[in-house]
């Protein structure tokens, strides 16, 4: 199963100028917990999440006033391509202790993946009455989502 086949390729995006309470709204109205930042319309910049919003209202900002530019995650952004291998991504995500993944195309944003999508996936795939359900995936994506939960309660 390849990445493109269960990513979401209706993504919510940003840009650098926006607040962060215009992200939090984003979130809040599309049920996400994070937007792609894109440079000009159209370039990677960098990606915004929950997590990103609790750290900047705990350390005293203001999100009304604070830009995305100034607290999304665009150093060590990681990306997947479409033609990637789920497995591949629920491994990067439990390495790099990240729960989304923005799937970049030929230097375009063409989706995104979340641990919450590979695991709504291979629950599909174990339940779904399949004759030749594909377990090894599954079990991959419900491994790196548990492991990743085990990171969170950690850290």
């Amino acid at each position: 199963m390849l990445v493109g086949d269960i990513m979401r390729t209706d993504v919510k995006t940003a840009e650098n100028e926006d607040t962060f309470a215009d992200v939090a709204k984003i979130m809040r109205a599309n049920g996400i917990s994070s937007v792609i930042v894109l440079e000009k319309g159209q370039k990677l910049a960098g990606i915004l999440t929950e997590r990103d919003v609790v750290n900047l209202v705990a350390a005293g900002g203001d999100p009304q006033s604070v830009r995305v530019a100034h607290g999304m995650t665009r150093r060590h952004l990681e990306t997947i391509g479409s033609k990637a291998d789920i497995g591949e991504a629920a491994d990067r995500m439990v390495s790099l202790n990240i729960r989304h993944l923005p799937v970049v195309d030929r230097g375009k944003v063409v989706g995104i993946i979340s641990i919450r999508d590979l695991t709504k996936w291979a629950a599909e795939e174990l339940s779904g009455g399949h004759e030749m359900p594909d377990i090894a995936r599954s079990q991959k994506a419900l491994k790196a989502a548990s492991e990743l939960q085990r990171q969170r309660q950690l850290g």
